[in-house]
């Protein structure tokens, strides 16, 4: 069986299990067609100067190297320089663990360029091992804050080396990969969506006994939660009987918000962050997702919401209008919230003009752990026979 090796600049970890894990997804997609090792390297504060700990957990042929090392002791400038060095030396170090304990990979895969995607230079030059980088990221779009645009010169240039040196970028949007090409570098790409678990996200056909909006979300500049409530509280003033949960990190200006609109507990309920199950469940008992987002490449969301069957209001950012057309949702403009509170009401007032089955059949053919995986094994065998 193939052997890939997953160099991973996020994932699940002991202090955040929610970070990173639509790459905990991919990676139990692409390990039902191949042997993959995946390694992240995370910085946890509270770990004593000096300190490394390591935790290996396997998975059928998912195993999973996560390294966790402490901070230092010098001031932050040093600190940062003295991070990247220590984080490279660890990379290295457990590369010949795996090499050790299961032989060499036959190819890399980096999740998001910097700063995995360091080792995967110098496997390239050391052992000439080829790689491919999936990313994710909306920091490629000049709207967005953070950008990359805003980072220090040395990281865009190794970024840009990372990305050179790839045998192919695989964005998972069109559009991100259009973007990097148009304000970042040059480069060859290929699609491919992210994964959605649908033995979590699927269609369930009794409707919610109220029209229930859901927006999981950080709840951040970026998704525009507040535009959200603000479109809320004038289609409740139109006399529209609607709900809308809001769910994800505990915001008490996000509640005062919501609260000095008269919405609180009434019409928008407001929930810290769930479990990626309990998003699944509330998901299955709502009638439609909500983004209003500034800025986006596509979240995992909307996948998530289609394979459950339930039409899409967003914006129309980034790669979202690769997916959301009119058998499956509206776009507005991105701030302009009348337009968001007409989408709102005719979403309301057309909702049995929406085939929730044939929504979520469409969205789980795409993208299911099997669809995915299987997109994924076809480049690495693409790259290992084409050089």
């Amino acid at each position: 069986m193939m052997h890939v090796l997953w160099l991973a600049s996020w994932y699940p970890g002991r202090r955040d299990a929610f970070t990173g894990d639509f790459i905990e997804r991919q990676a139990l997609a692409v390990s039902r067609y191949a042997k993959v090792t995946l390694l992240v390297i995370l910085k946890d504060d509270q770990l004593a100067v000096g300190k490394v700990e390591t935790e290996k957990n396997i998975s059928g042929n998912l195993t999973v190297y996560r390294v966790y090392y402490g901070k230092s002791r010098w001031p932050v400038f040093i600190e940062s320089i003295l991070s990247v060095k220590k984080y490279f030396s660890l990379q290295k170090k457990l590369f010949h663990q795996i090499e050790s304990e299961v032989g060499r990979p036959l190819l890399v895969l980096v999740q998001v360029a910097m700063k995995a995607g360091l080792l995967a230079l110098w496997l390239k030059k050391k052992y000439q091992l080829p790689y491919v980088v999936t990313e994710h990221w909306t920091g490629y779009y000049p709207i967005s804050r953070p950008s990359v645009y805003q980072y220090s010169f040395i990281y865009r240039w190794f970024n840009k080396r990372v990305l050179k040196n790839a045998a192919l970028f695989l964005p998972v949007t069109n559009d991100l990969g259009e973007t990097v090409n148009k304000n970042f570098l040059p480069v060859q790409f290929q699609p491919l969506p992210n994964v959605v678990n649908t033995d979590l996200f699927f269609y369930n056909a009794t409707p919610p006994p109220v029209f229930r909006f859901i927006h999981p979300s950080v709840m951040n500049y970026q998704k525009n939660p507040e535009g959200i409530v603000a479109a809320c509280l004038q289609l409740k003033n139109m006399g529209y009987q609607f709900e809308l949960l809001m769910a994800g990190n505990n915001s008490s200006e996000l509640e005062k918000i919501v609260a000095d609109a008269g919405l609180l507990d009434s019409v928008v309920f407001v929930k810290p962050a769930i479990a990626y199950e309990a998003v699944a469940a509330e998901m299955r008992q709502s009638s439609a997702l909500l983004l209003f987002s500034r800025f986006e490449n596509l979240p995992c969301v909307i996948l998530e919401a289609l394979c459950c069957g339930l039409p899409v209001i967003s914006s129309r950012v980034g790669g979202i209008a690769e997916i959301i057309d009119s058998t499956n949702g509206i776009l507005v403009a991105t701030e302009n919230v009348s337009e968001l509170v007409k989408a709102m009401q005719q979403l309301i007032d057309q909702y049995t003009l929406y085939n929730r089955e044939a929504i979520a059949e469409k969205a789980c053919r795409q993208f299911s752990f099997d669809m995915v995986g299987s997109q994924y094994f076809s480049v690495y065998q693409n790259v290992l026979q084409h050089g």
